[in-house]
């Protein structure tokens, strides 16, 4: 018998976790935050009812409460190499910026990280009873699918999940094992993304048109995944330009250089690093206000991080663009400018005379992608519903029902189920 408890990222997108339950083991799947002005964590777990965490990507929304289970317990931490060290940064920062609501300081941070444990796509290891094997998820460069085998059952845990090549990452592939269930995301379960070819057209089209007019381009992005993703695009569109990058976004880039094997393309990746130029400090910062074409920084929902230096620099101006290449949550700087077309500068609410346009580059499967994906796997798998308002996980789970007659739910938070 395995159970499986849901304890976060249930009919929302942030703070995952799943709780696996064997026999003898029990594996923590994820354990993320809810970045707000206070964090929100998943339900609670006591740290000694847990074996093993498994992290199956970077990104705070699954990883940023992890430390809260080495307050006093030493238990293994399975990530790729990857994902450990990008999770150092993201976690590291998270703390510096919200410290003081946080119940975890930099000392239980650094004991996570020195109980890490690497793990490789294709390898595989044992937690008591439960075997683990990761895959590419072809999310953000480390992205895992997590396969778990126990008491004769085989769960796939998809965590963030993307099939289509990006120009930073290969694809995830449908698994051939046969499964008993899987615990799918649902982020754009009732919407397809536009074509990949046409829409890198289209931004380099708006690009340079903004460049005739002597203009200049900030591109607010996440500095893990779509901040690299963007410099790919300029270089396989030939973008002739001045090029920056800023932020957080530098650090991720020697990570993913010293872990090549976990980009798609780590030659032509070291030719666009060495091609654009970093900015270092603020007098780099301010160079490139003069003279960048165009500036790729974090946040990717100008919520903090050096973009909001360029808006207040650039966004006054009717021949520069600020063109979005993010998911906008609802409430942000980046919702907000789209959404009203003003923006708080110097703590003043302006109205921007930039251009202002967002691009679909979603690191995400769409909904087609999801359904394919399920209708690819082998066996008849229970199918669990996740990381998704609450519309996108529901229509997931009727779809499977009703086109794969599979047994398929949304869960709420607390839920439990047996396999």
């Amino acid at each position: 018998m395995v159970k499986l408890r849901f304890m976060g990222g249930t009919h929302e997108v942030g703070r995952n976790a799943v709780l696996l339950q064997s026999d003898e083991t029990n594996i923590l799947l994820d354990y993320g935050v809810k970045i707000g002005k206070k964090p929100e964590f998943p339900g609670h777990i006591r740290p000694n009812e847990v074996d093993a965490i498994v992290l199956s990507h970077a990104h705070l929304d699954h990883s940023g409460g992890i430390p809260l289970f080495y307050l006093r317990d030493e238990k293994p931490f399975f990530a790729t190499p990857t994902t450990t060290e990008i999770t150092r940064v993201l976690i590291r920062d998270m703390i510096k910026l919200s410290g003081y609501y946080l119940p975890f300081e930099y000392i239980e941070f650094d004991a996570m990280m020195k109980h890490r444990k690497n793990l490789s796509y294709g390898s595989k290891v044992r937690v008591g009873d439960v075997e683990i094997k990761f895959s590419n998820a072809g999310h953000i460069p480390g992205s895992a699918m997590i396969e778990l085998t126990g008491n004769g059952k085989r769960i796939l845990y998809t965590g963030d999940l993307n099939t289509e090549n990006t120009r930073l990452v290969h694809g995830a592939r449908i698994p051939r094992q046969r499964l008993d269930a899987v615990v799918i995301e649902s982020t754009y379960a009732t919407a397809d993304h536009p074509d990949r070819k046409e829409l890198e057209i289209s931004f380099i089209a708006a690009v340079k048109e903004v460049l005739r007019e002597e203009g200049k381009v900030l591109v607010p992005a996440f500095a893990v995944g779509r901040s690299q993703e963007i410099l790919g695009v300029m270089q396989a569109q030939k973008l002739t330009a001045y090029k920056v990058v800023d932020g957080m976004a530098r650090a991720i880039n020697r990570i993913l250089i010293e872990n090549p094997d976990f980009i798609r393309t780590p030659k032509t990746f070291m030719k666009i690093i060495n091609e654009t130029r970093e900015v270092r400090g603020w007098r780099d910062r301010r160079q490139a206000v003069r003279r960048a074409d165009v500036i790729v920084a974090p946040s990717g929902m100008l919520q903090g991080g050096t973009a909001m230096f360029y808006m207040e620099r650039l966004a006054l101006d009717e021949r520069n663009a600020v063109f979005l290449v993010s998911y906008q949550v609802p409430g942000t700087g980046g919702d907000k400018l789209l959404e009203t077309g003003r923006f708080t500068i110097r703590d003043k609410d302006e109205e921007v005379k930039a251009k202002v346009h967002r691009f679909d580059f979603s690191s995400h499967c769409g909904k087609t992608q999801l359904e394919t994906f399920l209708r690819g796997l082998k066996g008849k798998p229970d199918v669990y519903v996740i990381h998704g308002e609450p519309e996108s996980c529901d229509a997931l789970a009727q779809w499977a029902r009703d086109e794969l007659d599979l047994k398929a739910v949304a869960p709420d938070e607390g839920d439990e189920f047996q396999v």
